[in-house]
């Protein structure tokens, strides 16, 4: 089942737990990730930030509608660089989460939803949150999908294992997984071909494949159009050309 956390904490507060407010050096601006920067470059700038949420700095990024993504577990940041790219580019304020990737779904899933609940408390004028989460990103970010905000949610986890499979089961066996679950938010399950998936194909059950009430589930092709492989990482892209536009 998906726990029920309720924070209400400060930016203040949640230091003392994760570091959730960019100090100067943990800055990003919008040309550290431009596309005309090497791909690689710019993921390795967004990995070394601190764990907590950054704001991508963007001049004149409206603030009532914003995007936060979630990277995967040993993620290299480059995957994101494209989509963030499309993100930014449609006016919105867009921050990066940068997490502690061997804590358990439930631990990240709480800190994530306490820097959301500090943000939403400085900033007033946000109104509409769109979260996505890929691969382990993905599993931590559904989590969110029956906590209470005073904002309209919508989330989408890529790629992401959604049950209790045996690496996570061997170091958080408190985790069941988000089978027969309810979203009382938004949620969308963005689902890769198993035997097209680098992180999948070798399990024997694709970790994709729960039912969880009132989700929208969207299986991804095996291929782009142009021939290229759909696999774990390429997902991202699919996903946010689909959900933005080419």
């Amino acid at each position: 089942m998906i726990k029920k956390s309720i924070y209400q904490w400060t930016c203040l507060g949640l230091i003392v737990i994760v570091s959730s407010c960019s100090s100067s050096e943990d800055e990003l601006y919008f040309a550290d990730i431009s596309m005309d920067r090497d791909i690689n470059e710019s993921g390795k700038l967004l990995q070394k930030r601190s764990n907590g949420l950054h704001p991508i700095i963007s001049e004149g990024a409206k603030k009532d509608t914003i995007f936060i993504v979630v990277h995967g577990y040993e993620s290299k940041g480059y995957e994101w660089v494209y989509a963030l790219n499309k993100m930014i580019s449609t006016g919105n304020q867009t921050y990066y989460y940068r997490w502690n990737w061997n804590n358990c779904p439930e631990v990240s899933e709480k800190k994530l939803y306490g820097l959301i609940m500090s943000l939403l408390s400085e900033q007033r004028d946000i109104t509409h949150i769109n979260i996505l989460g890929h691969s382990y990103g993905g599993t931590v970010v559904v989590g969110l999908a029956d906590e209470n905000f005073p904002a309209t949610v919508e989330i989408h986890a890529i790629a992401a294992p959604l049950i209790s499979y045996s690496r996570l089961a061997s170091r958080c066996p408190s985790f069941e997984g988000y089978d027969r679950s309810i979203a009382y938010n938004k949620l969308f399950l963005w689902r890769t071909v198993k035997e097209q998936d680098g992180a999948f194909k070798e399990m024997q059950i694709d970790p994709q494949i729960i039912k969880i009430e009132n989700s929208n589930v969207v299986e991804l092709p095996s291929y782009f159009e142009d021939g290229r492989r759909l696999g774990h990482n390429w997902s991202i892209t699919w996903v946010i050309d689909s959900y933005l536009g080419n």
